[in-house]
C-alpha cells in the first residue's frame, strides 16, 4: 500500500516538474521576441539573434544603435534565403561572409537619409540627420526660377518628395525618379486647367553632349562621376527636398 502511495506521489511530482519545465520554455519563447520579420521570405530576427551578434562582435556601445544592428541581421537572413533558393552555380557564401556583406550594405544605406537641393545655389546636399556629408553641383531646367506649375514649363519643382524608383539603363547614365506631382502639385495645376507634368528625375549626363548651365526638362542633373557616388550611397525611398 505504501509502495503504491509512493509511486503515486512520484508521478504527481514528475507531472509538476514537467509542467514547470513547459512553463519556463513558454516564458523563454515569449521573451525571445521578434524584432524584424520578412513575411515574403519567411525570415525573422529575434532578440536572441541581436544578443548573439552584440556578444560575438564585442559591441559595448548599443545606445540608439540596436535598430541598425537589427537591419544588418535582417539583411543577412534575407541574403541567406535568396542564396538558398538560387539555382546559380556561383560559390555559396557561409553565414559570416554573408553577414559581412550585409554590414557593408546597411552601413552604406544608412549614410544618407535626405537629399536637399537648393535651386538658387545649383547645389545638392546629401545629408544624414541634418548634417551634410556630400555636396554636388547640379543643372536644372531652362526656366528654373519659381514652382513648377505645368508640363513643359521648363521648371524644376519645389517641395518635399521621395526618390521612389530608379532606372539603371538610361541615356543619362542612371536616374532616380522624384515622386512629383504630389496631391498639392496636381490640385494647383488642375485649378488652372493645366497638366502638372511628370517624370522628374535626378539623373546623370547624356554621353557625348556638351551641356549648358541648365539643360534638363525640369530634372536635376549631376555629372556622371557624381551620379556614380550618388547611387552608391543614396537608396530608393530616400526623402528629397527641393527649395528655391
Amino acid at each position: 500500500m505504501e509502495a503504491t502511495l509512493s509511486i503515486k506521489r512520484l508521478m504527481i511530482f514528475l507531472r509538476i516538474l514537467l509542467s514547470s519545465n513547459f512553463i519556463i520554455s513558454c516564458s523563454n519563447a515569449q521573451e525571445d521576441k521578434v524584432l524584424a520579420e520578412n513575411k515574403f521570405m519567411r525570415t525573422k530576427v529575434y532578440q536572441s539573434d541581436l544578443d548573439k551578434y552584440i556578444l560575438d562582435k564585442k559591441i559595448k556601445d548599443t545606445v540608439q544603435k540596436s535598430k541598425f544592428y537589427v537591419e544588418i541581421l535582417a539583411n543577412a537572413k534575407a541574403r541567406m534565403y535568396i542564396q538558398g533558393i538560387s539555382t546559380s552555380n556561383s560559390p555559396k557564401l557561409n553565414y559570416n561572409e554573408i553577414l559581412l556583406e550585409a554590414e557593408k550594405f546597411i552601413t552604406l544605406k544608412n549614410m544618407v537619409n535626405k537629399v536637399l537641393v537648393i535651386k538658387s545655389e545649383r547645389k545638392m546636399y546629401l545629408q544624414k540627420d541634418g548634417k551634410t556629408i556630400k555636396t554636388f553641383p547640379v543643372a536644372l531646367g531652362p526656366n528654373p526660377i519659381g514652382q513648377k506649375e505645368n508640363e513643359g514649363d521648363g521648371k524644376t519643382p519645389e517641395g518635399t518628395y521621395t526618390l521612389d524608383w530608379q532606372r539603371h539603363e538610361t541615356p543619362t547614365f542612371h536616374s532616380f525618379h522624384v515622386s512629383y506631382p504630389n496631391a498639392i502639385d496636381s490640385a494647383r495645376a488642375e485649378s488652372k486647367g493645366l497638366k502638372p507634368g511628370s517624370n522628374i528625375m535626378v539623373h546623370g549626363t547624356s554621353k557625348g553632349v556638351k551641356k549648358k548651365k541648365d539643360w534638363t526638362n525640369g530634372c536635376i542633373a549631376l555629372s556622371n562621376v557624381d551620379m556614380t557616388e550618388f547611387r552608391r550611397i543614396v537608396f530608393q525611398n530616400t526623402v528629397i527636398e527641393i527649395k528655391k
